[in-house]
């Protein structure tokens, strides 16, 4: 194994030795089948590798007998290119960690020769690419929603009489769109009474209007990803996804907009917290009556509760769609808040967080180490003594 850095002109097949050797490495899996070696090339900073400090693995040659001269030759160099990997020296304590390039030989009297990578395996750059198409678990992407192919909707109740479904397999259920008419193709979406809300669904976007566009509607969609991500490629860009319910009844009257809404209701979820971003959409069916009541656009997240506003109770319930998105930092004054992931409560089944109340007989260090609040020698003395005394009074 080496760390050195061959120009972009080289001739792989020119180079014989290392151009800065570092240390030795491990052939693991090794197979031949028909006219293919398979070897998996393998370093670890293991104890036999204590030795060694940190360095970037840039190359590595293999080295094998020439079973014609039974000496040792060169098999073969490869060169990491700019994709250099840091590697940290090995630590006790720590699990030791293993470094794998599985290597392909074809023996053949061809020149031109093809291999099909395994299943699972990407390249440098369309890793890349995934990591940019959902970074903070977004997506977006440019739709056209077209003139014709539209289809007569029952999800509404006739609130909008038509919708069209726009198929992609980058689209989950779990996700929130977000819509943007391009500027230039307003008036159509005005003229066909284009629905403000959309849904997503598995594999497919769907949207609403009164009457079928007169011609082609250019549009941004955003996604939003709610579902957990744990592959690591991304984190969600929403903590939490819930269908909520504003009721006709149960509406309280309102002090916090100084008249501007009368009345406002609590959405009791403990999973709603003050530092959310609440992000409340009406489903179609129910926009008519979110209007007749002037329900607010503004809305607000309290400890445990999500707060609508609105000039009067509605005639009937509200259905809706609440996301709660993460704060990375207060842009204005404020606290820093955390990551878009918020850390649950721990439970039997629940890896999460503890809360180490005052009295309880525990307390926690600077470093979030947990101890019993034992009493010193001079203050169990005390309370041995003082229990003492009291017993003889008693």
């Amino acid at each position: 194994m080496g760390s050195g850095r061959v120009s972009e002109d080289t001739n792989l097949a020119d180079v014989h030795e290392l151009l800065q050797y570092v240390t030795t490495g491990y052939i693991g899996d090794r197979r031949h089948e028909n006219d293919r070696l398979y070897l998996d090339i393998q370093y670890q900073n293991d104890k036999d590798h204590a030795n060694v400090p940190a360095f970037m693995l840039g190359e590595f040659i293999v080295y094998a007998i020439n079973p014609a001269t039974g000496k040792e030759e060169d098999l073969l160099y490869a060169t990491l290119g700019d994709y250099l990997q840091s590697i940290p020296p090995y630590a006790i304590g720590f699990p030791t960690g293993i470094w794998q390039f599985p290597i392909v030989l074809i023996v053949s009297d061809e020149i031109n020769v093809s291999v099909t990578a395994p299943a699972g395996l990407v390249t440098y750059s369309d890793l890349i690419k995934l990591f940019n198409s959902r970074a903070a678990g977004a997506a977006k992407m440019d739709i056209t929603i077209p003139a014709s192919g539209w289809a007569k909707d029952q999800d509404t109740g006739g609130a909008y009489p038509i919708h069209m479904d726009i198929a992609s397999t980058d689209i989950t259920e779990a996700m929130i769109p977000m819509l943007t008419i391009i500027p230039s193709s307003l008036e159509a979406a005005r003229v066909c009474g284009l629905c403000p809300v959309s849904r997503t669904m598995p594999g497919a976007l769907r949207l609403y209007a009164k009457s079928v566009p007169a011609d082609t509607i250019s549009a941004s969609l955003t996604l939003l990803d709610t579902a957990p991500q744990h592959s690591g490629l991304a984190s969600s860009a929403a903590t939490d996804r819930m269908d909520i319910i504003l009721p006709a009844d149960g509406w309280a009257e309102d002090t916090d907009t100084g008249g501007e809404y009368p009345v406002h209701f609590d959405v009791v979820d403990e999973a709603i917290q003050d530092n959310l971003i609440p992000l409340l959409t009406v489903y179609p069916e129910h926009l008519n009556t979110a209007g007749n009541c002037n329900l607010s656009p503004y809305i607000r997240t309290i400890p445990g509760a999500l707060r609508v506003y609105a000039k009067r109770p509605p005639d009937g319930d509200i259905k809706a769609s609440l996301a709660l998105l993460g704060v990375y930092q207060s842009m204005v004054g404020g606290t820093p808040g955390g990551g878009a992931y918020v850390l649950p409560a721990a439970s039997a089944t629940v890896l999460g967080g503890v809360r180490v109340r005052e009295g309880s007989g525990l307390v926690v260090d600077g470093s979030g180490n947990i101890a019993i609040d034992a009493a010193a020698d001079l203050e169990a003395e005390d309370i041995y003594n003082g229990s003492k005394v009291n017993f003889d009074q008693e």
